[in-house]
């Protein structure tokens, strides 16, 4: 599956979404109606059976309730997935935990999301949920969460477990989070009248105490009460119908892509088989007992055992499983909690699973140098370039130090402000004096210390730790978290020229904290074909090309000319500032996905072009590529 395609799918069933939510609307107003008129006949008022009058106040009323109801939920999780993480009950892990299974869990997903190319989400539990479930939310990969139950930590082995958050991983890549994230704010309006319903019989209890002290009139209010939450549990039970009826049209078929996708990534099919097994062979299977759960039963990574109207929003377990396993013999494991042979060190496979730690690796163990292939560049953004297991290698490579810097709110700061110091002593003094001035003596020290640390470090290294500090530094306060900003756009424009990578550096940061620290509408598409940005690629284009230097140039615009079709415009050097190419990087974020990938194919032959690719020029393509909102994995592989 190729995630560019896979987002653009997803983007257009966001159409649909609108045209569902309509005819829900409209289901639920003609059931109003229709109890309206039928009280209205049970009074013995004159009616007709058509009362437009009557009608369009109905219609006003209800798709008032059922409009504010949506706005407000979408406004909501803009927030992030944090909003949905708590609404089910689900506590966020201290990347410190000395608890087994949690350190199990945040290995995995650091490796996963290295593996990637995106920042590390934020990662949840919830405790209270024995079932085996998970889930992934958020509006984009800043402010993403993965979520799974106490289940999953305590019944699946290692490699059913990265299975299982492999499977999330693909909803965040394919777009399918953002998509489920919208489908949540519509489905909130939908619920809102059966909400109310609710709410009346709540207040029912409060009516029968004052009816018992009223001479009358008490009697009548309970009655109409009563009537009332009937009524519109009643017509509520319409927008529910319709709500899961958009839940299984939207999620049905992606839940199929997501464990392909899973099974790419980890090379190991058994895995996320033998978690769909588990759920199948144990007591509590997949159910989810938060009580907001039923409006978010189409993120989840198994059916949740709520009520579907016989619209389950995810495929029967046996046909995932006949899908991953042709030869299974149908036979479902009874979810016994796994020994330490299977849970720690052996994957269903028979191979070794990749433990917490693995003793003797070194930082280049296991990797051979970047590379950018004419067939990287071709199969860009499918799934099956994503490897899990140079994940593990990336982050097995770093120092142990170097991640507990990295899960540590002032070592975090000062990792970013070491990575972004100049190679000038004089400029490196200056700037360290300014970050000690903003963020006191021993962020300076720090910064200084990390500086010197990672100064000889594999640039994809150094994005892994960048990615590995993410959750850290989103636990900033909003004042610390814009001071830390301000220094870094004072460390980048501190000697006055442009040092790209170190751009792009601060650049991904800001943009995945941005997501985090402010709450943002879902982008909007303002770009659909290359054309239009013609003036945004050349700039970014030339800038890619000069990277090689100036002999060198001549041949990356005939690579991108090659590419692209179209005759591509060398531009003055006095249009490639960090404010030019940042307004076009910001212009390609508001593209479609299509139209991001054929940028990414036209810049890596500009980079490539010569046949060596160094490994800042590597890591300055996956850097941009992360700017534009494409993911795509580090330019290394298996030696």
């Amino acid at each position: 599956m190729n995630f560019f395609e896979a987002q653009d799918e997803a983007r257009r069933r966001t159409k649909w979404l609108a045209v569902y939510f309509v005819l829900a609307v409209i289901g639920v107003i003609v059931s109003v109606y229709g109890i309206v008129y039928l009280t209205m006949l049970f009074t013995g008022a004159s009616i007709s059976p058509w009362m437009p009058g009557v009608f369009a106040l109905t219609a006003l009323g209800t798709g008032s309730v059922m409009g504010t109801g949506s706005l407000f939920k979408t406004m909501q999780l803009n927030g992030g997935g944090a909003v949905v993480a708590r609404d089910m009950g689900a506590r966020e892990i201290d990347p410190h935990t000395r608890d087994a299974d949690e350190r199990r869990l945040v290995n995995i997903v650091e490796e996963m999301a290295i593996a990637s190319g995106v920042p590390v989400p934020g990662i949840w539990l919830m405790d209270n949920e024995l079932g085996i479930n998970a889930f992934a939310a958020g509006t984009e990969p800043g402010n993403a969460v993965v979520a799974v139950t106490r289940g999953c930590l305590q019944r699946l082995s290692r490699s059913e477990l990265q299975g299982v958050v492999a499977h999330e991983f693909s909803h965040i890549l394919n777009g399918d989070m953002k998509l489920n994230m919208r489908l949540m704010g519509l489905l909130f309006g939908i619920l809102m009248i059966s909400m109310i319903g609710r709410m009346l019989f709540e207040a029912l209890r409060f009516a029968r105490v004052r009816s018992s002290n009223s001479k009358e009139g008490g009697v009548g209010i309970v009655i109409a009460i009563v009537l009332a939450g009937i009524c519109l549990m009643i017509v509520g039970s319409v927008g529910v119908f319709f709500g899961r009826m958009i839940q299984a049209a939207i999620s049905r078929q992606r839940e199929y892509l997501a464990d392909a996708s899973a099974v790419q990534f980890t090379r190991d099919p058994s895995g996320i088989a033998g978690a769909l097994k588990k759920i199948g062979g144990q007591q509590f299977g997949s159910k989810i007992s938060a009580p907001k759960a039923a409006e978010a039963s189409h993120l989840f990574f198994a059916d949740g055992g709520m009520f579907s109207y016989g619209l389950a929003t995810h495929p029967p377990l046996d046909v995932r499983i006949k899908a991953l396993e042709v030869s299974w013999d149908g036979e479902f494991v009874d979810s016994q909690l796994p020994d330490v042979a299977e849970g720690r060190g052996t994957s269903q496979s028979g191979h070794r699973a990749p433990d917490e730690r693995v003793s003797g690796l070194s930082s280049s163990a296991g990797l051979a140098p970047p590379v950018i292939s004419r067939a990287a560049i071709d199969h860009l953004g499918d799934s099956a370039e994503i490897d899990a297991g140079i994940g593990h290698l990336l982050r097995e490579g770093l120092q142990a130090d170097w991640i507990r810097a990295c899960h540590d709110r002032e070592e975090a700061q000062a990792l970013v402000f070491g990575l972004l110091l100049a190679e000038d002593n004089k400029l490196r003094e200056e700037e360290i004096l300014f970050v000690k001035n903003g963020a006191g003596n021993d962020a300076g020290e720090l910064a200084l210390h990390w500086n010197h640390q990672l100064g000889s470090v594999h640039s994809s290294q150094k994005i892994a730790l960048v990615d590995l500090s993410m959750p850290t530094l989103r636990r900033l306060s909003l004042p610390e978290y814009d001071r830390f900003i301000e220094i870094t756009q004072w460390l980048i424009a501190s000697d006055g020229e442009v040092d790209l990578f170190e751009f792009m550096l601060q650049h991904v940061v800001q943009r995945h904290l941005d997501a985090h620290f402010s709450t943002r509408a879902f982008p909007k598409i303002k770009f659909r074909n290359i054309e239009s940005l013609q003036t945004e690629a050349n700039i970014l284009i030339t800038t890619m090309a000069a990277i090689g230097g100036e002999h060198q140039m001549e041949g990356a615009y005939g690579a991108a000319i090659a590419e692209s079709g179209w005759q591509v415009e060398k531009m003055p050097p006095e249009h490639c500032g960090l404010r030019n190419i940042e307004a076009a990087l910001e212009k390609f974020n508001h593209a479609t996905p299509l139209v991001k990938k054929q940028l990414l194919r036209m810049l890596g032959p500009a980079v490539m072009h010569d046949g060596v690719v160094a490994s800042r020029e590597a890591e300055l393509l996956r850097a941009t590529a992360d700017a534009i909102g494409c993911a795509i994995p580090p330019f290394v592989q298996r030696a």
